[in-house]
């Protein structure tokens, strides 16, 4: 039997990289060509924007599609990735990392049966993909809104909140055209028209479901490699006694939480000396009396420092579609302290793989913390729980069973946008 063809596209890839978008799709095309697909992963190379950066050989086929300054434009962009995808011929289209230039990416080859993969809210927030809004003076709040319900108030966002984004968030949107000419209008066309619209809670799926025809919750797989079957890998050796609480994001990004998490630790520290704080920041060494840094980790080292930590903690303050490092944890049969917020909800179970904080709160994350750090009983159960929920929702070879053999059950030829 012939093997259904599948392209993968994206606009954003680097690797190695810890980004969650980039990680989703090098595993993608990894476990989907395990499965018996025909994958090809196609991606941008773009030096002055720092994408498709690919240092590491990768174990299945791709094509970097380079570029140069003066072939930067996306009608230029769009041409090139349909040449070389209408080169492979592929069955299916499955479109991953690449925020607002995604519609623009779906619309060079919808002459192909398209999926768009959402792995956060990017196409949702134009401004950062989270859903959230910096304030004059300091601070942040949640926003509600979102750019299919509500275009004009997210145009207005963007005008008074734009410059405030990187540099690449602010160069990205201004090629994709966010907010001026028929994007919106594009953007409905593409959602409306894709073979499936694929994302990682149920929250995402109510504010897609009324633009599209098809909209899945399809969480993003692990690689169950990483993570043995009993839920150890070899531990770190444990040079001191103490519990330890690990954070495994980056410090220096404010959203991740970090500040909230350290306030937390400070205060339980003037009662209790029984814990440390382990952080995955560079450079590495002692922080302070409860903190110390390891450096940053690879996806192969990663699992060794989980496996030696005794709660992981998610304290983000941005709305988080999956919480990668939280299915890690359960990965690894740890218990983990993570926001109300997001899509962490759907992945933490509160009371029964770990326990959920109130974002940005300090206090209420001690006492969770608090409550971990006094109950070794607690601990192993959320974590046993956890690992049990990893095997049966998050391993790519049940994700592709259970998701995608569905939607790539046969091969189809039918387009449904004109080509641009």
């Amino acid at each position: 039997m012939i093997p259904i063809k599948v392209a993968i596209l994206s606009f954003l890839f680097n690797w190695p990289s810890t980004g969650g978008g980039n990680v989703h799709t090098y595993e993608l095309a990894l476990f989907l060509g395990k499965a018996g697909y025909d994958v090809r992963h196609f991606y941008a190379a773009f030096p002055p924007w720092g994408i498709g950066g690919v240092q590491k050989s990768l174990p299945y086929a791709n094509e970097a599609i380079a570029f140069d300054e003066s072939a930067w434009s996306a009608s230029a962009i769009q041409a090139r990735f349909r040449q070389a995808v209408d080169a492979f011929a592929p069955d299916y289209v499955i479109v991953t990392d690449s925020w607002n230039f995604k519609p623009l990416l779906a619309e060079a080859v919808s002459h192909y049966p398209y999926i768009l993969r959402f792995q956060a809210s990017e196409c949702l927030c134009p401004l950062n993909n989270v859903r959230l809004l910096a304030q004059a003076g300091g601070g942040v709040r949640q926003c509600h809104l979102h750019q299919l319900a509500t275009p004009d108030a997210c145009y207005d966002c963007l005008r008074q909140r734009g410059r405030w984004s990187g540099s690449l968030h602010q160069a990205e949107r201004a090629l994709s055209g966010v907010g001026a000419g028929d994007y919106y209008d594009r953007l409905v066309r593409v959602v409306a028209a894709a073979e499936a619209c694929l994302v990682v809670n149920p929250h995402t799926e109510t504010l897609l479901a009324p633009y599209a025809k098809k909209v899945c919750v399809v969480t993003a797989g692990m690689d169950p490699a990483r993570f043995p079957q009993n839920g150890t890998v070899p531990l770190l050796p444990r040079d001191c006694p103490v519990l330890r609480l690990l954070f495994a994001g980056l410090v220096a990004e404010p959203i991740k939480g970090f500040d909230v998490l350290h306030e937390a630790c400070a205060r339980l520290w003037q009662r209790r000396q029984d814990f440390e704080l382990v952080a995955t920041s560079d450079p590495p060494g002692q922080l302070d009396a409860f903190t110390r840094l390891i450096g940053w980790q690879s996806q192969q080292d990663l699992p060794a420092h989980l496996a030696a930590c005794d709660i992981l903690v998610m304290p983000t303050i941005a709305q988080e579609a999956l919480g990668r490092t939280a299915v890690e944890a359960m990965a690894a049969a740890r218990p983990v302290v993570a926001s109300r917020l997001g899509g962490l909800p759907f992945t933490v179970r509160d009371g029964e793989t770990g326990l959920l904080c109130e974002p940005g709160n300090p206090d209420d994350l001690a006492a969770k913390l608090e409550r971990l750090l006094d109950d070794p009983a607690l601990r192993r159960r959320l974590g046993t729980a956890g690992h049990r929920r990893f095997e049966e929702h998050y391993a790519w070879p049940v994700i592709i069973d259970r998701h995608y053999r569905p939607l790539l059950a046969q091969k189809k030829v039918s387009g449904t946008l004109p080509r641009t």
